[in-house]
């Protein structure tokens, strides 16, 4: 196994099953924890999107999957735990920018991915990565809306959240 950057190329099916699920998994456990550690009911909202989007996502990746003979993971990696642990350590005070500036990130990487899945010369995946890239045009427009609605005072700390969830993460390829 060699290790991959995600990049714009191709991605191979099974690459691109495993970090969809793994992002999603992973946004859903963020989501969770927005409902019970957010301040502010903008974020509790935004929490309520994100896991009702990839819990959609998610549930079509794992049936194509099933129906492809690809595996998909049942829990989450090294990085996505790390990830999952520094949010749930946040405290009150910076959850919610934590949690919006991890958000934008997750944004990008999720377009990225989805585009490379609309490559992907499956018809059953390309579909499915449209399909998650118009619920993800839909989730920017609520990305922006949260970020208006927290407070200036919290934008440091966002600036400084996003470097520290940012970092390139490495996907594991069977090439």
């Amino acid at each position: 196994m060699k290790r991959e950057i995600l990049q714009l190329e191709s991605i191979q099916p099974d690459t691109f099953v495993s970090t969809a699920a793994l992002e999603c998994m992973t946004e859903m456990q963020l989501g969770q924890m927005a409902l019970t550690q957010a301040i502010t009911e903008a974020v509790r909202g935004f929490g309520r999107h994100v896991i009702a989007d990839h819990g959609k996502t998610l549930a079509e990746v794992t049936a194509i999957a099933a129906r492809k003979g690809i595996p998909v993971p049942t829990s989450l990696d090294d990085y996505h735990d790390r990830v999952v642990r520094q949010m749930r350590e946040k405290g009150e005070s910076d959850f919610d920018s934590a949690f919006a500036a991890y958000m934008v990130d997750a944004y990008t990487k999720s377009v990225l991915l989805y585009k490379r899945g609309q490559r992907i010369k499956n018809p059953d995946i390309s579909a499915l990565a449209s399909r998650a890239l118009i619920r993800l045009e839909a989730r920017k427009r609520m990305t922006n809306s949260l970020l208006e609605n927290i407070a200036p005072q919290d934008w440091p700390v966002l600036v400084s959240d996003r470097t520290e969830y940012s970092q390139e993460q490495p996907h594991e390829s069977r090439n």
